[in-house]
């Protein structure tokens, strides 16, 4: 699955859909991959992206992770949902236009109810820039969610 577009295991589509390509996967981790664009959503023209929408992508990391271990066993995406974020630390305040970023999610927990826990961090050219642990809710195989 390494190589192939992050929009392949994720509900999210153009504006909303940040990132582009699925790096690395494993049963526990996922790495994508990005290039800003002058034209993203959330771009502040002259500046890049503001560092805390980086919350938004290392979401979408954990999202690529679920919907490819869903693909594995023949379902699709999941639906899911961020529930919150802790320990989130910037050291660049702006995703900067026409650079290639990568995000890292890392799975820490699971309960049964679809609650986890990720450590999460976005780089560039090897440094951490960014960093926090998101909780998040996934509807589990076989729930309906009542709208």
């Amino acid at each position: 699955m390494a190589g192939m577009s992050a929009s392949e295991f994720m509900l999210h589509k153009k504006p909303m859909l940040l990132l582009d390509t699925l790096v690395d996967i494993g049963s526990d981790y996922a790495v994508c991959q990005w290039q800003v664009q002058a034209d993203d959503a959330f771009v502040s023209k002259g500046l890049g992206v503001p560092s805390y929408i980086g919350i938004e992508y290392m979401a979408q990391c954990v999202a690529v992770h679920a919907g490819a271990c869903e693909r594995v066993h023949g379902y699709p995406p999941p639906m899911g949902m961020l529930l919150g974020t802790r320990h989130f630390k910037v050291s660049e305040p702006y995703l900067k236009v026409g650079q290639t970023y990568q995000t890292h999610c890392e799975e820490l927990i699971r309960g049964a109810d679809g609650v986890a826990a990720f450590t999460c961090n976005i780089t560039f050219e090897g440094q951490v820039i960014v960093n926090t642990r998101l909780s998040v809710w996934q509807l589990t195989r076989g729930a309906k969610f009542n709208e």
